[in-house]
């Protein structure tokens, strides 16, 4: 039975595999910042998610029995909610799971009085575009990174 739940940030390291998936994704998605993705690990990912205070930091979790299969994680940061990371194993997308987790984010930042809501997707990572889009994000702005 799949099952969703909230961790505390305590127990964010259960979701390591699966960044790690995402970030391989990401560096063979890269267009421009391969040596980012190559070099990006998990610790430098949550040194900053490990700053915020837990009640401004959602993390769910996706699971079958003892296997961890997916998650969401979303942030506030004054009156503006980010998702922060998205993944599903390939074997739940498709079945409106991924919906359901940015949905259940999206009540929570709203609830939680968030003036804006957003998500980044990393350039070149273009298949999530259309996922994001149904959920009612679209792009406003583009940044453009110095590359040295």
């Amino acid at each position: 039975m799949i099952e969703k739940l909230d961790v505390p940030k305590a127990k964010i390291a259960c979701i390591r595999n699966l960044w790690e998936k995402l970030n391989r994704m990401h560096y063979e998605d890269s267009v421009y910042f391969e040596d980012h993705f190559e070099s990006f690990t998990f610790e430098k990912r949550i040194e900053s998610l490990m700053k915020i205070p837990e009640g401004d930091l959602k993390i769910t979790v996706v699971k079958e029995g003892p296997r961890f299969l997916g998650y969401c994680v979303s942030t506030i940061k004054g009156d503006v909610g980010e998702i922060e990371s998205l993944y599903l194993e390939e074997e739940l997308r498709g079945r409106g799971i991924g919906k359901e987790l940015v949905e259940s984010h999206k009540a929570w930042l709203k609830g939680r009085g968030c003036a804006r809501i957003r998500v980044g997707v990393s350039f070149g990572h273009d298949s999530a575009n259309a996922f994001y889009h149904a959920a009612g994000f679209f792009e406003r702005l583009t940044y453009l990174e110095l590359k040295e």
